[in-house]
């Protein structure tokens, strides 16, 4: 969302860098006043890490803690010893967001954001996607995280822009950035009028167990509350056919129960213990689209696409594109070659099957309790992975784009040793343009009827029956792009 920082949660001493691996931020938000106390288990807390208190617990609860093992095997549910994404940030405490005296620093970093640096960042976020006109009373900025029992590579599940964890906390933020009375009249001044009836709200999707929870919801004037709840129950309803549309993949989940079995049943996984499978994740990314969502609208492309929102007719020079292509590299083709060498070898450039794995000081898995470090990403999560290189597609003009990926060399050798492959929609005339050997060439794509269904559940539950052009065996599972009507 346009934000980089680092977070200090409520309680912790260490800092959570909330932004793309390259970026180093030069700002700090501190979590604090919670109105509730968040769940914890005394085995969970440093009173056991001691020697004798360790011991003695180990003696006296050990007996009870096995019969809670068995029992959530059977009947798993949420607990402390979970990852659980919405645990991240506490959803009632309070952020120090905004600046207003730049002394109030912590070490190297400034403490929140000023009004000026605030609006800078919400005016990239908006003219980036195009959204300068037209404001509806409710805009939500919904982040992405992950909740899984069974899961020691949890970054591979997480937000990727936001170094691996949950972006809770930067849709949080950037609702209140464009909530400001301050931003917005800074904003009003650049020509971008946000009227007063409009309210942005923070989210975050658990993309395991296919929740949904909000933040910020107490700032909500009553007209806009009544339809935040009135929303919720579309939200729900998309949720409900998210769980339908993922569970194709898993063997384990009768894809033709109802839209509450199959849910519930998703929810169950994510805090199996005995899931290896909690979620896929990035598994089968193919594609990352950087425009307009009208080239996409309708299009069923099996959840094989990064989408990036962008609107090239608000950037004519592609002076926001830069700032948008700039963690395309290490955050989508990071992604997409983690996946790549991990599904290419599995036994040497991944981490091979996560049965036998122990976790090793916190930084790596290993095979039993004296093999090598593994890297990469395990079989579990690579399965249905196809091992091609990640293709952009971006929605400009060749010699913008060529521009923008020439302004940076760590930009541009990302194109340019073929790393991952570009492509470019030309507007107006909509042709391809590849690029290659440092220029872009004229692409004449092959010409396909695009399949149509009318039927988005039908399509899911006949999904195992249907053949497709498979270009590796993994593709097997896959479906073509269909145009849904």
């Amino acid at each position: 969302f346009s934000v980089e920082f680092f977070l200090k949660p409520e309680g912790g001493s260490f800092y959570d860098k909330l932004c793309s691996a390259p970026v180093t931020p030069k700002y700090l938000i501190k979590e604090y006043d919670s109105k509730e106390t968040r769940p914890h288990e005394f085995l969970y807390t440093p009173k056991t890490n001691h020697f004798l208190r360790g011991t003695l617990s180990t003696l006296s609860l050990g007996f009870f803690a096995g019969l809670r093992l068995v029992q959530n095997l059977f009947r798993p549910k949420m607990s402390p010893a979970i990852s659980n994404a919405f645990t991240h940030m506490h959803k009632t405490s309070k952020l120090t967001i905004e600046n207003k005296d730049i002394n109030d620093r912590e070490g190297d970093l400034q403490i929140g954001f000023t009004v000026t640096e605030m609006t800078t960042r919400a005016e990239g976020l908006l003219r980036g996607t195009g959204l300068i006109q037209n404001f509806s009373p409710l805009i939500y900025l919904i982040a992405h995280g992950s909740s899984s029992a069974n899961n020691p590579h949890h970054g591979a599940h997480d937000c990727g822009a936001c170094s691996g964890r949950p972006g809770s906390v930067n849709s949080r933020v950037m609702a209140f950035m464009l909530n400001h009375p301050g931003v917005r009249e800074q904003l009003a001044q650049k020509g971008i009028i946000i009227p007063n009836f409009t309210q942005f709200i923070g989210g975050l999707h658990d993309t395991a167990a296919d929740q949904i929870q909000f933040y910020d919801e107490d700032v909500l004037v009553e007209d806009n509350r009544h339809k935040h709840h009135a929303n919720i129950t579309a939200f729900e309803a998309a949720l409900d056919l998210n769980a339908k549309e993922r569970s194709r993949r898993f063997a384990s989940i009768k894809t033709k129960q109802s839209l509450s079995a199959v849910r519930k049943s998703i929810e169950r996984r994510s805090v199996s213990m005995f899931e290896p499978r909690p979620e896929l994740g990035h598994g089968t990314n193919t594609l990352c689209i950087i425009g307009s969502r009208q080239l996409t609208k309708e299009l069923f492309l099996d959840r094989r696409a990064f989408l990036n929102s962008y609107d090239h007719n608000t950037d004519p020079e592609g002076k926001l594109l830069t700032g948008v292509m700039r963690p395309i590299g290490p955050v989508c083709g990071g992604i997409n070659l983690e996946y790549y060498f991990s599904r290419v070898d599995n036994y040497k450039l991944g981490a091979g099957t996560k049965l036998p794995h122990n976790v090793i000081g916190l930084i790596g898995v290993a095979n039993s309790s004296d093999g090598d470090l593994r890297p990469g990403l395990p079989l579990q999560m690579i399965e249905v992975h196809d091992p091609v290189r990640l293709l952009i597609v971006v929605e400009h003009y060749p010699e913008i784009v060529l521009n923008t990926i020439q302004s940076a060399p760590e930009m541009y050798e990302w194109y340019l040793n073929e790393w991952v492959h570009l492509m470019v929609i030309k507007p107006g005339t909509n042709d391809f343009y590849y690029f290659s050997n440092g220029r872009f060439e004229l692409y004449e794509p092959v010409k396909l009827d695009t399949p149509a269904s009318g039927n988005f559940q039908q399509l899911i539950e006949s999904a195992k029956e249907m053949e497709t052009n498979n270009i590796v065996d993994a593709t097997r599972e896959n479906l073509p792009v269909y145009a849904l009507n």
